[in-house]
């Protein structure tokens, strides 16, 4: 869901996460970009976690006409907590090692021309759903078992050295350490029990570093969460994993992958397993997730006409 073409920015107000995952002059080329197009801006740096949250209610209450994001998924779901139930749009300029939600609404990776969209467009106000559980809201996917394990093994350090394949020499060694086990999910109020390796309830699809998506269905505003669960921890799912790193590619195999759709979803899974959503690890596995649809209004490149 797309509105008109933004009103002209005088006033924005940019967080950035000086840890995130690049070398570049990220405050000269911002400075380049904001003084050529005669717009105000003020800049915030996040030195520990929370911080992005608490700045964003700042910037809100300072009358920002936009508030704008330096860093990767965490810092973007941080920034973007801070927004709900505001009325000021986010713009994001990707400064992440994947940058999903980047990826998933098509904002450019570069950061020149990523400013460049949010000073000269042509560009749009696209209203994306949130994913919520207790106090805490995601915008890319809580997983569980596998891929958290997966994530958490492609650390800051690691990516630093391997880059995007930091996420295969993790899957690699994350496949020796996982089992199979059953989750029983209620979807909507429908029960269904299905044995796997992982369970991903994603708001977005995008992996982020290539063009594909876990599911070509998985849209960040159709007012809906996705349940995929990955079913085999063998040289399928390796198959898949490389793929997607190397070409783009996401081989259909209900072999491997479950999917379901839906507003409210409950997980259950035993033995205990590893669970994270949008990079943080979190110690039990939520109880309750939902979808809120239309929550927030991002800054997005304009669709061309066909």
């Amino acid at each position: 869901m797309s509105s008109p073409t933004p009103k002209k920015i005088k006033n924005i107000h940019i967080i950035i996460n000086p840890a995130s995952g690049r070398t570049e002059p990220i405050l000269s080329i911002i400075n380049s970009a904001m003084k050529e197009a005669g717009i105000h801006w003020e800049v915030s740096i996040t030195k520990e976690k929370g911080d992005g949250l608490q700045l964003a209610k700042a910037a809100v209450k300072q009358g920002a006409d936009v508030v704008c994001v330096y860093g990767g998924d965490g810092t973007v779901m941080e920034v973007m907590s801070g927004l709900m139930g505001s009325e000021v749009p986010l713009a994001i300029l990707p400064g992440g090692s994947a940058n999903i939600m980047a990826s998933e609404l098509n904002i450019p990776q570069d950061l020149k021309e990523a400013c460049k969209l949010i000073c000269e467009g042509p560009a749009t106000l696209r209203a994306i759903d949130v994913g919520q559980f207790d106090k805490h809201y995601f915008i890319v996917w809580i997983s569980i078992g596998f891929e958290a394990v997966m994530v958490k093994g492609a650390n800051r350090k690691a990516k630093n050295r391997f880059g995007r394949f930091a996420y295969l020499v993790s899957a690699i060694a994350s496949l020796k350490k996982i089992s199979t086990v059953r989750y029983d999910l209620r979807i909507d109020g429908q029960e269904d029990k299905v044995e796997g390796v992982t369970c991903i309830i994603a708001n977005a699809g995008n992996l982020g570093f290539t063009n594909v998506s876990l599911d070509r269905h998985i849209d960040v505003s159709d007012g809906l969460l996705d349940i995929i669960v990955v079913r085999k921890a063998n040289l399928s799912l390796l198959k898949l994993i490389v793929l997607a790193l190397f070409r783009g590619e996401r081989p259909d195999n209900v072999e491997v992958v479950k999917h379901w759709q839906g507003k409210d979803i409950k997980v259950s899974v035993s033995p205990k397993q590893m669970v994270q959503y949008d990079g943080e690890v979190l110690e039990n596995i939520p109880s309750h997730i939902k979808v809120i649809p239309a929550a927030i209004e991002v800054l997005v490149p304009q669709k061309k006409r066909a």
